[in-house]
């Protein structure tokens, strides 16, 4: 038999076995790589809008319980229209969700994945197709004083009370994203 027109050898067939095996694999783990993160992108995505529908309802209602409907005039400090303290945040009396009528009310509120309440809306009705996401929600005035956090609104946009805005902050989470989306928003009290 002449050497040209020998096949593979069983060690050669075996080698070519091992690289192959080995190329193959590394090109699933880079494709397996890449379908995980674009999960990561649609979750991203529907906490965004989740996020959106949360904030577009609280910047809905009014600054504070003792704001007028229009907002004039804004409650303050030292006024015969007092704004709530900041210990007593959150629903008032016994409120219940569909009845919130001021920002403050949303102050704690805790929805969503492993919690009694599931995530609602304005109407107090369940949020279909938003499974294993939370929503968490905290408001407090700001805080305009030299070193204080908000201390540069105060210089072009004459916030300079802690009456004059709340920073309501919206947290996000679903049980497989690996970092919390935390949105934040001002509302003016005017």
């Amino acid at each position: 038999m002449d050497k040209r027109q020998a096949g593979l050898t069983l060690v050669e067939l075996l080698a070519t076995i091992v690289v192959l095996a080995i190329a193959l694999t590394g090109i699933t783990v880079m494709l397996q790589g890449g379908i995980s993160r674009s999960a990561d992108t649609m979750l991203q995505v529907r906490s965004v809008a989740l996020a959106q529908a949360y904030l577009d309802e609280i910047l809905g209602k009014r600054f504070d319980e003792n704001s007028a409907n229009n907002g004039v005039p804004p409650c303050r400090a030292a006024s015969p229209r007092l704004c709530t303290a900041e210990g007593s945040f959150g629903p008032d009396g016994g409120e219940i969700r569909r009845r919130y009528d001021d920002v403050d009310d949303y102050h704690g509120l805790d929805e969503g994945d492993g919690q009694v309440n599931p995530l609602q809306d304005a109407e107090g009705n369940t949020r279909n197709g938003y499974d294993n996401f939370r929503v968490q929600v905290d408001v407090r005035y700001i805080n305009v004083g030299m070193g204080e956090e908000e201390e540069n609104l105060g210089v072009n946009n004459e916030l300079n009370d802690e009456f004059d805005a709340k920073l309501v902050t919206l947290t996000v989470t679903h049980r497989t994203m690996s970092e919390d989306l935390i949105f934040s928003a001002y509302k003016a009290n005017f």
